[in-house]
């Protein structure tokens, strides 16, 4: 074995040594090493610069033992791609996008992109989001998503659940969207998904129904929900809201122009005595039946509801007259300001009713002139 003793390597036109042995058996190079090979060493390290080989995905510039398709490349200028394999799995591109199947991503501005799956790049994008154990237990949560700001302020999350006890092939799941009220400081739950499809906007409504509302938790709404159409929809052959019984029949229908229809015309009240106190006879409807002025009339086109002929009430007239039968709104724009104006309505539902009762005083009228009739005929 030959052995050369020697501290430092000079070049002749140096000032300096330009390769120098250490005490420690490190080697140091003053400036860069041109190496048109490869290096193989237990350990690197430098303090300026290193420069590599651009490579490919099939023949990375940095590549690892024994496997030289798996590496790190560059395929263009400021990027830096991962290969396995010969492929190429993720790249950084020039924008700071983290482009996951894809090697394109300037289409938009997210900096986050995944393209297809294991099963190949054509498939549907994948992301799994985990838990660290399995089965977690009924309401454990599963997975988080959080929409933050710079200083990690949350204004909205998306959270994953275990919605009942589970098992083998047995994972009832549950979705809840969350977002930050203003003036608050974390997230409150507004609607939830539940294992078999039943959306609530509240946590608090039970049993939980296929889709139910709660308004309570907006303190300073008058909507709790507004089912728009679109412009041309003032008829009877457009619908905002149909009840069916799929595959059967439809049973009810809310129409465009507001007409409401039902199979079989049956529209009633809770009415059970159990629920009910103070039950007295009414008093006489006959006034107040007799001094209504029923009229002809049609909206004005500028509202924007069907102009034809109708029959029915003025409720400033009925106001005058039976005050209990008429509510009023506070007018709203678009944006729901109130406009300091009021729109009134008249309860038909409970002027029927009275009618009812009128009429029944009118027949007791009717009975008591027929008693006397017959009694004059009799004579």
């Amino acid at each position: 074995m030959s052995t050369i003793r020697a501290t430092y390597i000079q070049h002749g036109s140096s000032a300096v040594p330009n390769i120098t042995l250490n005490a420690s058996g490190d080697v140091v190079v003053a400036s860069g090493i041109t190496v048109t090979g490869s290096i193989t060493a237990s350990g690197f390290v430098s303090s300026s610069s290193v420069v590599i080989p651009s490579g490919s995905a099939a023949a990375p510039g940095i590549y690892f033992a024994g496997d030289t398709d798996t590496g790190l490349f560059t395929a263009s200028g400021n990027t830096i791609a991962v290969t396995t394999s010969g492929t190429e799995r993720l790249r950084v591109d020039d924008g700071g996008r983290l482009l996951v199947g894809t090697s394109s991503g300037s289409d938009n501005n997210a900096l986050l992109k995944v393209q297809g799956n294991v099963g190949g790049a054509t498939g549907v994008g994948w992301i799994d989001v985990r838990r660290g154990v399995a089965i977690p237990g009924a309401d454990g949560m599963l997975g988080y998503i959080s929409i933050s700001d710079s200083s990690g302020n949350i204004y909205a999350a998306i959270e994953g659940y275990q919605d009942a006890a589970g098992g083998t092939n047995d994972y009832p799941g549950r979705l809840v969207f969350s977002t930050t009220a203003d003036g608050a400081s974390s997230p409150t739950e507004r609607m939830r998904i539940s294992q078999n499809g039943n959306i609530a906007m509240s946590s608090s409504i039970s049993p939980l129904p296929v889709l139910g509302v709660d308004n309570t938790l907006n303190s300073s709404g008058t909507q709790t929900i507004v089912l728009g159409n679109r412009s041309n929809a003032n008829n009877t052959s457009s619908y905002y809201i149909v009840c069916q019984e799929p595959g059967v029949a439809n049973r009810m229908f809310v129409y465009g122009n507001g007409n409401v229809a039902n199979t079989n015309n049956s529209y009633g009240a809770i009415s059970d005595i159990k629920l009910k106190e103070n039950i007295v006879d009414a008093s006489s409807q006959w006034g107040d039946i007799k001094n209504l002025r029923v009229v002809n009339y049609n909206f004005k086109p500028e509202t924007g509801n069907q102009t034809f002929k109708q029959l029915g009430l003025i409720a400033q007239e009925v106001e005058l007259v039976s005050p209990g039968l008429v509510t009023e709104s506070p007018d709203r724009d678009a944006e729901g300001n109130d406009l300091g104006t009021v729109t009134k309505s008249v309860n038909y539902s409970v002027l029927y009713m009275k009618a009812v009762k009128a009429l029944q005083e009118a027949m007791e009228r009717i009975e008591v002139l027929e008693a006397k009739v017959n009694a004059l005929e009799g004579n």
